[in-house]
């Protein structure tokens, strides 16, 4: 069950960083910032596949459909809010852009039109949009959708503007009312962040193309911004002091940062903790049993290990994934997000 072996994915972290307190010399002597964290996401990954019954991340051969996306985010809100994390939706803003025209490429405006017998559409979307400075974009996709043509082919090809890279994509059908449309949804976040970045970018085109018969179809771009929390956040509660007493530490772990979002579906990202610091006698002790062993490692002068900065409180988490034989399922961990540390 995730519930009882998610946490062992901070177990490698947790012994490591109390070893560490043994020794004297400072945490960052010890392990460095940029090795400390890749052992807290290397250890992350390991937990996370180990709670879900698979040895390495899924290979996805075929997608859900948007209509299959869309039940499956219902679900995932409802799940949500049954654990009492509905206030994550309030940081979530969406913006929809709409293309200010679509229009028809003529034969020889791109070098492959007439040798691959494509036929290329253009989207040209002018106004960037207003994104506030407490906000981050987290994800921008291409939604795409046409009615069915019998001659019209299955895949299509997507190029954005300023990439080097041309998207193969395949049609899916979306049934809704007897009527038959199919759609495509695309994950454009990296060229459309060059894009709001790029104060010297005019417009953002998209190119569209597709063979045999021509068809018209539905353009439209949905960014998703998320609300900075780092300044809502207590320094006091979140980040250790300069004392390195036992507390939280903060640390941003990205679905994409890490590779996975091809079978991740959300979060895409979230804020995990871990418990590191010292435990000096009578500091945040557990347990009765606790103080006494602080006497004891006092009274033996280190013979007898210390206490250990270790999770009290949890709060939950649910990841919206495919599973190792392509299905999408929500997966709720009870215990992977540490809320508080005491010493133990």
């Amino acid at each position: 069950m995730p519930t009882q072996q998610s946490i062992a994915a901070f177990t490698l972290v947790t012994v490591c960083l109390c070893s560490a307190a043994h020794v004297q010399t400072s945490r960052h002597e010890v392990i460095g910032e940029d090795s400390e964290r890749r052992l807290v996401l290397e250890a992350l990954k390991t937990g996370i596949l180990s709670s879900l019954g698979m040895d390495k991340p899924p290979v996805v051969r075929r997608k859900a459909t948007q209509t299959e996306l869309m039940k499956m985010e219902q679900l995932y809100q409802e799940k949500l809010s049954e654990l009492g994390l509905n206030a994550t939706r309030t940081n979530r803003v969406s913006t929809l852009l709409l293309p200010d025209r679509v229009q028809k490429l003529h034969p020889g405006h791109r070098a492959d039109s007439w040798r691959r017998h494509v036929h290329w559409h253009r989207a040209v979307f002018m106004e960037k949009p207003h994104i506030q400075d407490e906000l981050s974009l987290i994800r921008a996709e291409l939604h795409m959708s046409r009615q069915v043509l019998e001659r019209a082919s299955r895949k299509v090809k997507v190029h954005l503007w300023n990439s080097t890279r041309m998207r193969h994509a395949a049609w899916a059908d979306v049934t809704s009312d007897g009527n038959v449309s199919q759609s495509i949804v695309l994950d454009v976040s990296d060229e459309v962040q060059k894009w709001i970045g790029d104060s010297r970018a005019g417009s953002l085109e998209v190119d569209i193309g597709n063979r045999g018969a021509e068809y018209k179809f539905n353009v439209t771009l949905k960014l998703t911004h998320q609300r900075s929390t780092r300044t809502a956040r207590s320094v006091k509660e979140d980040e250790c002091g300069e004392g390195e007493l036992c507390c939280r530490q903060a640390v941003t772990v990205s679905f994409k940062d890490i590779g996975w979002t091809d079978w991740v579906v959300a979060p895409l990202e979230y804020t995990m903790h871990f418990c590191q610091g010292s435990c000096p006698q009578n500091y945040k002790p557990a347990s009765m049993h606790t103080q006494v062993k602080s006497r004891m490692a006092q009274i033996s002068r280190g013979g007898t290990p210390r206490p250990c900065c270790v999770p009290a409180e949890y709060q939950p988490m649910v990841l919206m994934h495919y599973d190792s034989r392509g299905k999408l399922k929500l997966t709720p961990f009870e215990d992977l997000i540490v809320s508080r540390c005491h010493c133990a």
